[in-house]
């Protein structure tokens, strides 16, 4: 029986073979803020941060920031992000109380 030279290559290797994402984009790590979105529909702005409501002297409680303020294309699964990008859930406040869940891609 003779492989072909991608099939030994995957016998050796073992991961990735079948799960080819090259066709796909990367993330493009473009910089972001809560006020300038991302410029690619399929990305996410990675920034959170829990806010409480006004105090009385109507100041903002807001906690330290969180994500890297760089755009990331959304996913359900690894096969949906590009070369060398896996799939993670990430815990995600728009300056709010409001805790969700979303996933984003990661190098």
């Amino acid at each position: 029986m003779r492989l072909s030279l991608m099939s030994l290559l995957c016998l050796l290797v073992s991961a990735g073979c079948g799960d080819d994402t090259s066709h796909l984009p990367n993330s493009s790590l473009a910089a972001c803020s809560f006020t300038d979105a991302c410029a690619n529909a399929d990305e996410e702005c990675y920034i959170s941060q829990v806010c409480g409501p006004p105090a009385p002297d109507e100041e903002l409680y807001c906690q330290a920031e969180k994500g890297d303020r760089q755009c990331h294309r959304r996913c359900q699964d690894d096969g949906a992000c590009g070369p060398g990008e896996t799939c993670r859930a990430v815990e995600w406040v728009k300056r709010t109380d409001m805790l969700t869940t979303t996933t984003l891609c990661f190098k």
